[in-house]
């Protein structure tokens, strides 16, 4: 089904939106835009602590700088009127975080699991920080992890209370502001499950940690946070050079 419906709908480079073809990178990337793709990569995806406040998570990786074309990307995909693109941040996740074989036209990454033990139960996407917002990037890439990592996904988490915009905040701000902001839906059962939780973008870590600690308090075992892209300082060899 997938094969017939890329006759129709064929996968884009979310960073062009030019059609992609079997020479893409990571599955994920069209050729003219290799180049900025491997620029701004996150080189290993694993996501330092000393940069983030990750007080409830086991770790968090990505596989991107939330920066030029990356972050045109992500608010395409988020804002306005792009929200395929959620696939190819998906199938990127996969690739390099996961180790999946890239796609190829008409067909999704390939994930060997080699040990045979679940890397985790379940995967969980995070809920928007408004009640009235739909979480359409975080569920669209958890489930889409979700069929490529033959995990199953629960929207487990819900909001308690509206929040502030994270940009504004400082990092003190941030943790205050996404404390106990989170809970876990009745009736859902977490003992002793490692989770997958799923998010557009990592900031601080702040929503990330919040989201964990309800997790954990259900039950969860550990919990581990990936996301499309995340928001460090870029590295001087990655920066663009100027004239």
């Amino acid at each position: 089904m997938e094969w017939i419906l890329s006759l129709f709908y064929p996968r884009r480079c979310p960073l062009c939106d030019a059609v992609l073809g079997p020479d893409a990178l990571d599955g994920v990337f069209c050729r003219d835009c290799a180049g900025e793709a491997a620029r701004l990569s996150h080189n290993p995806p694993r996501l330092p602590g000393t940069e983030h406040s990750f007080y409830a998570l086991a770790g968090a990786a990505s596989p991107l700088y939330y920066t030029d074309v990356v972050r045109r990307a992500v608010l395409r995909c988020k804002l306005y009127g792009r929200p395929w693109y959620a696939r190819e941040f998906a199938d990127l996740i996969a690739v390099r975080i996961f180790g999946a074989q890239p796609a190829v036209p008409g067909r999704r990454p390939v994930f060997h699991n080699e040990t045979g033990l679940p890397l985790y139960h379940l995967i969980v996407p995070v809920p928007p920080r408004h009640r009235t917002l739909a979480p359409r990037m975080p569920r669209a890439m958890a489930r889409r992890l979700g069929v490529v990592l033959h995990l199953p996904v629960q929207e487990a988490l819900t909001i308690t209370r509206t929040l502030k915009e994270q940009k504004t905040l400082d990092l003190a701000q941030r943790l205050q502001n996404t404390r106990g902001a989170y809970a876990v839906r009745p009736g859902t059962d977490l003992t002793g499950k490692r989770v997958l939780l799923v998010d557009d973008l990592i900031t601080s870590g702040a929503t990330a940690s919040a989201c964990a600690q309800a997790l954990l308090a259900a039950g969860a075992a550990e919990v581990f946070a990936v996301s499309a892209a995340v928001t460090e300082d870029l590295p001087r060899a990655k920066e663009k050079q100027r004239p």
